[in-house]
């Protein structure tokens, strides 16, 4: 629907109102996200980011107009796009939307996210020509009894293939939903630097669990490098305590050892 002057003029005000208010902005894609799923991301998002739908042209002068410093996050717009506003961290926002995306079917001309394998096993769908279409998708099928049954583990599609219309049938009859649906976030800025999404997408889990590593480690290496600080001190004392004592246990049992006269 064309929008009138005043409501581009109304749209970049609201824009530039937003981008003087919020320390981290992020750009996502709106790309496949049916508007009951946006609505109730929104909802869900509210107290912790403002979201904001505008054509890419009215995005690009609100920031070009109020934070020209963001040029390099708006090179990241890309299709039906929205800028995100926060004072959250960014990587908790990105965490906050990825919690928030559901599966769903996959469609004839998507591409795949992931190596799409289908299970060996018997499934719920009856005999006929679902047995066609299963030889046709790359599975190898047959019947047994009032069942069809895989006979194998079939790789339906690579990681990256566009999706032909009887894949996309066919899984979506196995209940395989491979694609997920809600807001895509490409890239956030804070401070003056711009993270990626490869970036954003941390594993937190993980992360706190190398973390932990590290700790041990540095730990480790400062005890037997004797490097004292608050951590290490006391397990250095402990150390240099243990080693005394099996000194004079040592010591002890080379006094016992010796003749009497």
């Amino acid at each position: 629907m064309p929008i009138s002057k005043d409501g581009k003029k109304a749209a970049v005000a609201e824009l530039k109102k937003k981008l003087a208010e919020y320390p981290v902005v992020a750009v996502a894609t709106l790309q496949n996200l049916p508007s009951r799923q946006y609505n109730l991301i929104k909802k869900k998002l509210r107290g912790q980011a403002e979201i904001i739908v505008a054509r890419t042209t009215l995005l690009q002068r609100a920031i070009d107009e109020a934070r020209p410093e963001l040029k390099e996050l708006a090179k990241q717009f890309s299709g039906s796009s929205a800028l995100l506003f926060t004072k959250q961290n960014p990587f908790k926002l990105y965490q906050a939307i990825k919690a928030n995306k559901s599966k769903t079917a996959a469609k004839a001309g998507q591409i795949a996210p992931i190596d799409l394998v289908v299970p060996a096993g018997e499934t719920s769908l009856a005999p006929g020509p679902v047995l066609t279409e299963l030889k046709q998708a790359g599975i190898s099928a047959r019947i047994v009894g009032p069942k069809v049954v895989i006979d194998k583990d079939s790789r339906v599609a690579k990681k990256g293939d566009v999706l032909t219309d009887v894949q996309a049938k066919v899984l979506a009859k196995l209940g395989v939903e491979p694609m997920e649906v809600g807001l895509n976030v490409l890239a956030a800025w804070e401070a003056g630097t711009v993270y990626l999404q490869a970036i954003l997408d941390v594993d937190a889990d993980s992360f706190k669990q190398q973390l932990i590593l590290a700790h041990q480690q540095a730990v480790n290496l400062g005890v037997h490098a004797e490097i004292f600080n608050a951590t290490t001190t006391p397990f250095i004392i402990a150390k240099a305590a243990r080693a005394a004592n099996a000194l004079n246990a040592l010591v002890e049992k080379a006094a016992q050892a010796q003749p009497t006269e």
